[in-house]
């Protein structure tokens, strides 16, 4: 018995953070809970506490812009400087209260310049319908 796989492909979807948009190639996310983990009189162990940390949103792709390639580090040093918070929506799902933790550039001599986003957030991912 044979089977087929379709293969599809996708363009790149733009993401918007402030003035700067990066036309996204990947994305992860990720998040973690904090535990503290302590061990009891009788050597088990008990989690004394737990707190959920930010969420971590990283959008890597690229930017196009011919005439000035490197006008994005301009663009960007106002949502990294600031430290205001953004809505972002990629795919059908919107984060709130996204903040700019870190960026990466590279420029390779391509017709585009490589770039990845990293957003913290504590908001959940909401369904947009």
């Amino acid at each position: 018995m044979s089977t087929v796989t379709e293969l599809t492909s996708r363009e790149a979807l733009p993401v918007t953070v402030g003035n700067c948009t990066v036309y996204c190639d990947s994305f992860k996310a990720s998040a973690v809970r904090a535990v503290n983990e302590e061990t009891t009189v009788s050597g088990g162990s008990v989690i004394t506490s737990s707190a959920l940390r930010a969420a971590r949103l990283i959008f890597s792709g690229r930017i196009y812009n011919s005439e000035e390639p490197l006008q994005f580090l301009a663009d960007i040093s106002s949502p990294m400087a600031g430290g205001q918070a953004y809505t972002i929506i990629y795919r059908g799902i919107r984060y709130t209260g996204c903040i700019l933790q870190k960026f990466e550039l590279t420029d390779s001599c391509n017709d585009w310049t490589e770039v990845s986003l990293t957003l913290i957030t504590y908001s959940a991912a909401e369904v947009i319908t």
